[in-house]
C-alpha cells in the first residue's frame, strides 16, 4: 500500500465520507490482512450473520454509495459513464422483456433498487415501475428521481400480493449475500410467490463464480478512485462458507488507511442456480454469459 505526497483538498466529499464511516487502521495491520496467508485473513473477514444490515455505518451505507459513484463502470472502457452503464444494462432488460412478454410491457419489480438508476430509467421507457431496497438511504435518493413508487422491504418477506409483478428484476450482484443459503432460497420462493402465470425473473451480475469455484479466482482489486485515492479489496473463497470472505480498504496519500466491514458474496455454479430455480418454484432455469461485455457478465432468468 505505497502513498505519495497529499495536498488535502477543500470539499473533498469521498474524504469526509470515508473518514466517517470507514474504521482508520495501522497501515501494517492492513498490510498484514493483504498479503498474509487465506486462512488467516478469513478469521478477520469472515463477516457478521447480519453483515448486510441497513444503516448508515453498515456496510451499503453512506461510504459505498460513495465509492460505488467513483468506481469505473466498465474495466474495458474505463471512460464509460454511469448514465452510458445504465442505458447498456436498461437495453438489455427491454431485449429480454420483449422476448419474453412481445408487444405487452410487464409490470416490473426492482429489488434491490439501490438509488433508483435502472428504476429511473426503465419508468421513463414506459414500464410500470415498484422499486424497493432495504436501505432507506438510498431509497431516499431514489424517491427524489422520478414519480415511481418506492418501498423498503427484506427480499426475504415482499410486501406484495402473490401473483402481482410479471418481471422480478435484480441487478449487479444485488443476491447472494446471506451467510445460511437457506434465506436465499427464501429469497427465489419470494420472487416466485409475487410473479403472475407466465412471469419471469431475471438476475444479473458479474461475478465470476467459475474462476472462484475452480481456483482461478484473483483475490486482489485495486482502483483508483480519483484524486489520489485508491480502493483495494481482498476477497477470499471459502468453500465452507460457499463464496467470497472480503474485505476493502480506502487510502488516500500520506494517511493509514480505512478499512470496510467484513462482507460477503455467494458464488454459485450453474448447476446450483438450476438446482435452486427449480427448488424454489420455477419451471425453467437459464443461465447466460453475455458476449462483448464486462468480463463474466452473467443474467439468470428464472420462468415462473
Amino acid at each position: 500500500m505505497e502513498t505519495d505526497t497529499w495536498v488535502p483538498m477543500g470539499g473533498d466529499v469521498l474524504r469526509e465520507v470515508i473518514g466517517r464511516r470507514f474504521r482508520q487502521v495501522r497501515t501494517e495491520e492492513a498490510k498484514h490482512l493483504w498479503g498474509c496467508p487465506a486462512g488467516d485473513f478469513v478469521t478477520v473477514a469472515r463477516p457478521d450473520a447480519d453483515w448486510w444490515k441497513p444503516g448508515e455505518h453498515a456496510y451499503f451505507g453512506e461510504a459505498y454509495r460513495t465509492i460505488a459513484a467513483r468506481f469505473p463502470r466498465d474495466p474495458t472502457d474505463p471512460d464509460l459513464t454511469e448514465a452510458e452503464v445504465t442505458q447498456r444494462e436498461a437495453d438489455l432488460v427491454c431485449r429480454i422483456a420483449t422476448a419474453h412478454f412481445g408487444a405487452r410491457a410487464p409490470r416490473i419489480l426492482d429489488i434491490a433498487c439501490g438509488t433508483g438508476r435502472h428504476a429511473l430509467e426503465l419508468t421513463r421507457r414506459g414500464f410500470d415501475i415498484v422499486a424497493m431496497d432495504l436501505q432507506e438511504g438510498c431509497l431516499r435518493i431514489a424517491r427524489t428521481q422520478a414519480p415511481m413508487a418506492c418501498a423498503a422491504a427484506d427480499m426475504r418477506h415482499l410486501p406484495l400480493a402473490d401473483g402481482s409483478v410479471d418481471l422480478v428484476l435484480n441487478m449487479w450482484n444485488s443476491f447472494g449475500y446471506f451467510l445460511d443459503e437457506a434465506e436465499e432460497a427464501q429469497v427465489l420462493r419470494e420472487f416466485r410467490r409475487v410473479l403472475r402465470p407466465g412471469g419471469l425473473a431475471l438476475l444479473h451480475g458479474d461475478l465470476d463464480a467459475q474462476a472462484a469455484l475452480g481456483g482461478h479466482w484473483v483475490e486482489h482489486m485495486k482502483v483508483p478512485l480519483g484524486e489520489g485515492a485508491i480502493f483495494l479489496a481482498r476477497q477470499v473463497h471459502v468453500a465452507a462458507l460457499g463464496g467470497l470472505a472480503c474485505l476493502s480498504w480506502v487510502v488516500f496519500p500520506g494517511e493509514e488507511p480505512f478499512q470496510s466491514p467484513a462482507f460477503f458474496m455467494r458464488a454459485r455454479d450453474d448447476a446450483t442456480w438450476l438446482r435452486q430455480g427449480r427448488a424454489a418454484g420455477f419451471g425453467a432455469v437459464r443461465v447466460e454469459r453475455l458476449p462483448g461485455a464486462v468480463r463474466s457478465e452473467w443474467v439468470v432468468r428464472l420462468l415462473a
